[in-house]
């Protein structure tokens, strides 16, 4: 078992590999017409364009993105008059930029004349999320949350039926709650629990809490199903929970969801300390925080802000 840190610090480093098609300190037609299309991920120094050839390099980015967005904004197909329109190009312009992201596989015609955003994007997004380490994108948000509170953090993540502890920083202070790597939380006593079976299918919550069932740690812990379901809505209501000495006597912890790109719940955030620092009176306060915080690591993971068909809203 890993002890979670007091104090930790990421860092990343890149560089620039010169693509092997380079000719006469030129990229070939191909790859200039990949790079226009801003999707193929290769970076080139500024130092083999000069300034004029720079801008029409970025204008045609900003173009074809332009293209994309107005797709992603739009509920129905569009035509190539409506695309032109919503972008500010003329037809001929947007026709050549639209026949581009077509033969990429961005957008799809459809209906005869009209167009929507293509699977290529689909296959694009889901190859960068699945390449994201969820710890290495959540990391820095808890560094936020422990700097702003000086309490003890975690990140959990949903691992087949339990809730696992996968990153954390304890407070620096003296008198704090613990925590460590690899801690099994109890769904139905821990704010981390709590959050997440709040937003899930009631079958499944009955499938998570029958083997475990609801063992009693405190005078304050739930002890039945009931007792349980009844906090769900004002969990998504407020978009967090609370665990009031329900695991630990003299202490509070607060935690929210953390969904992945379908919007199911993937894990939670918490922040955990004595009641004589996170008093009641904190909790609306930290609580919208937490919540807050846990929203901004959902949509780095891919999170629309649109709950799955399966996440529970009743």
């Amino acid at each position: 078992m890993t002890s979670c840190v007091r104090r930790s610090t990421l860092t990343q480093e890149c560089c620039w590999t010169p693509h092997r098609d380079l000719i006469d300190g030129r990229l070939d037609l191909e790859h200039q017409v990949t790079i226009a299309t801003g999707f193929a991920g290769t970076i080139l120094p500024n130092a083999l364009f000069t300034d004029e050839e720079k801008s029409a390099r970025f204008d045609a980015v900003d173009r074809a993105v332009a293209v994309l967005r107005v797709l992603e904004r739009s509920d129905q197909p569009m035509s190539l008059s409506m695309i032109a329109r919503e972008v500010g190009l003329g037809q001929p312009t947007t026709s050549r930029y639209v026949a581009s992201l077509v033969g990429h596989g961005l957008i799809e015609k459809v209906n005869g004349n009209r167009y929507v955003l293509g699977i290529g994007l689909y296959i694009l997004g889901q190859k960068s999320l699945h390449r994201r380490d969820v710890r290495t994108v959540a990391h820095p948000y808890l560094e936020t949350l422990h700097e702003q509170f000086n309490e003890t953090v975690s990140f959990a993540l949903w691992l087949r039926r339990e809730v696992v502890v996968v990153d954390c920083i304890e407070a620096m202070q003296t008198l704090r709650q613990g925590a460590s790597v690899g801690v099994v939380n109890p769904w139905h006593a821990t704010s981390l629990g709590k959050s997440i079976l709040a937003w899930l299918d009631p079958h499944e919550v009955d499938v998570l809490l029958k083997e475990p069932g609801l063992p009693r740690y405190t005078y304050n812990t739930l002890t039945t199903v009931d007792q349980l379901r009844a906090e769900f809505p004002l969990i998504r209501e407020r978009g967090y929970s609370v665990d009031n000495e329900e695991s630990a006597i003299g202490g509070r912890c607060i935690g929210a969801p953390v969904f992945d790109q379908s919007g199911r719940p993937l894990g939670a955030i918490s922040i955990s300390g004595p009641v004589a620092r996170v008093t009641d009176e904190d909790v609306l306060s930290t609580g919208g925080r937490i919540a807050e915080i846990a929203g901004q690591i959902s949509r780095a993971m891919g999170y629309s802000g649109r709950p799955s068909r399966e996440t529970r809203q009743s």
